[in-house]
């Protein structure tokens, strides 16, 4: 009800019920108060009426307007039970477009896998089965060489610890076998350095060849007799070799170092690999190998090159002598370099350094990395041609230094084979191949520089061919036919 109506009809019952008046009043009064309670009786009785019109009235008008409000609610109804017809019809549509979006993408997926699984597949084919690679256990080979060098140093220790040649320290594996690849279809070479230190009494000094005509850094090792007086070594009581050479000879019975393997003061290349070949014939019977197999000594004037054969197999092992530089993976080695190399001079070797190099990759690459596939492919087409090995290995150990770690899986391999071949194409256009132990200052940790190697100017393996522009067109020449003899390869399987 409204609230003007509330409010009249407490004004109603204000005027219904008048407050009783006192004896007090006199009759005049009293007559005037009936007359009024008469007249307000009326108009009460009035206004009753009145209000009770109005009140029907507003009834009337509320059941008028029931159809209407009614009607108007079924609109509403209506609106929100087609507003939720749409929405389960939309919910319908956009589940069905996700599957259908979902069903696409894992079709997709699906397609590249297979794609992904063939291009695998045809990989696998090219790599292991069109490629005519060679059959050679490396890892068993290298294990079979260490063993032979080490059973080889034990025993010529013991006979040695009397004398006054140098000491032979533990073999360091190296080269492309110990790397993981090889060029060689045939029997393989298994390289090693013996590292070598003074005896007893004798000191080496390393001495830098300042002859600006040799290719590379190589050094003479200088051999001294220690001093050691008593005021040298308190309490020792020794003889001094540097002062009593003669004394010493006679007591040991042994010659000193000097007087053995060096040239004047310099230790001779030949003169120690003749001592060691000649020790390793006279000590190969101790040796439990030599049961199975057979020893036969190569003839070479820097290395000591052993045969091994029994009734099924045979291989080769090259021993090269070497001094650590300080305490670095540098030394100075007796490999020969150019043609006439002298007998007193031991070029600087980087061979331990990337050996070294190619293990650390072996953690970081992918398990199924094709980088050394790549390698072995690209020397075995260039074996015995125009370019040196060491080049192409210089090239893909760059590649391996900058490009991402994730690039080297398998499927990338016919990548990899243009992206070395671009840089060997890039690097004779410019004439320029930039070493790369020395003057790397980005190698990992574990590989040791001396501060020299290390802060050098890297030199230019293709040095020649900026001083010879006719050396230069034959490289290129020879690249082309490089290009040539790699698609030959892919494409039936052999040059």
């Amino acid at each position: 009800m409204d609230s003007w109506v509330l409010w009249f009809l407490f004004l109603l019952s204000v005027v219904q019920y008048p407050q009783p008046m006192g004896d007090v009043l006199d009759e005049v009064t009293r007559l005037r108060m009936e007359l009024r309670a008469k007249f307000q009786e009326q108009e009460r009785i009035q206004l009753e009426q009145e209000v009770k019109q109005l009140v029907l009235m507003q009834s009337g008008a509320s059941w008028r307007d029931l159809p209407k409000s009614a009607l108007q609610h079924w609109q509403v109804w209506a609106f929100a039970g087609l507003l939720v017809l749409l929405l389960a019809v939309w919910f319908m549509w956009r589940k069905r477009s996700c599957e259908a979006e979902i069903s696409g993408k894992e079709e997709k997926e699906k397609e590249e896998e297979e794609e992904d699984e063939t291009w695998a597949y045809d990989l696998r084919w090219l790599l292991e089965e069109r490629i005519q690679w060679p059959v050679q256990d490396l890892q068993t080979g290298c294990n079979r060489t260490m063993a032979l060098i080490e059973n080889f140093i034990s025993v010529l220790r013991r006979a040695l610890s009397r004398t006054f040649y140098p000491v032979l320290q533990q073999a360091i594996g190296i080269g492309s076998a110990f790397e993981g690849w090889t060029a060689r279809e045939e029997e393989v070479v298994y390289q090693v350095l013996v590292p070598l230190t003074p005896p007893l009494g004798h000191v080496f000094h390393l001495e830098r060849d300042t002859d600006q005509q040799k290719a590379g850094r190589n050094f003479r090792v200088r051999v001294e007799l220690e001093c050691r007086c008593p005021r040298e070594y308190q309490g020792m009581n020794m003889l001094c070799f540097q002062h009593h050479p003669d004394v010493i000879r006679r007591m040991t019975q042994q010659p000193n170092l000097l007087d053995t393997l060096c040239t004047g003061s310099y230790l001779d290349v030949k003169k120690t690999v003749r001592w060691f070949c000649t020790l390793v014939g006279a000590s190969w019977r101790r040796l439990p190998q030599s049961r199975s197999w057979h020893l036969a000594l190569l003839p070479s004037k820097r290395s000591c090159n052993l045969r091994l054969t029994n009734s099924q197999e045979s291989f080769q092992v090259k021993v090269l002598f070497g001094v650590r530089r300080h305490t670095s993976d540098i030394f100075i080695s007796s490999r020969r370099r150019g043609a006439h190399t002298p007998s007193t001079m031991w070029p600087e070797s980087y061979a331990v350094a990337e050996t070294k190099f190619f293990r650390y990759m072996a953690w970081q690459v992918p398990q199924d990395s094709s980088h050394l596939k790549c390698l072995q492919l690209l020397a075995r087409v260039l074996a015995c041609k125009d370019f040196s090995i060491h080049s192409i290995k210089t090239i893909v150990m760059h590649l391996l230094h900058t490009v991402p770690v994730s690039q080297w899986h398998r499927r990338h391999f016919l990548l990899q084979l243009s992206d070395a071949l671009e840089q060997l194409h890039l690097s004779l256009e410019e004439k320029h191949l930039e070493h790369f132990i020395v003057g790397n200052q980005r190698l990992p940790e574990e590989i040791r520089l001396p501060p020299d190697v290390q802060r050098a100017k890297p030199p230019n393996l293709f040095h020649g061919l900026a001083q010879d522009p006719a050396a230069h067109s034959q490289a290129m020449q020879a690249y082309l036919d490089l290009r040539h003899r790699l698609a030959r390869v892919l494409a039936y399987g052999h040059c």
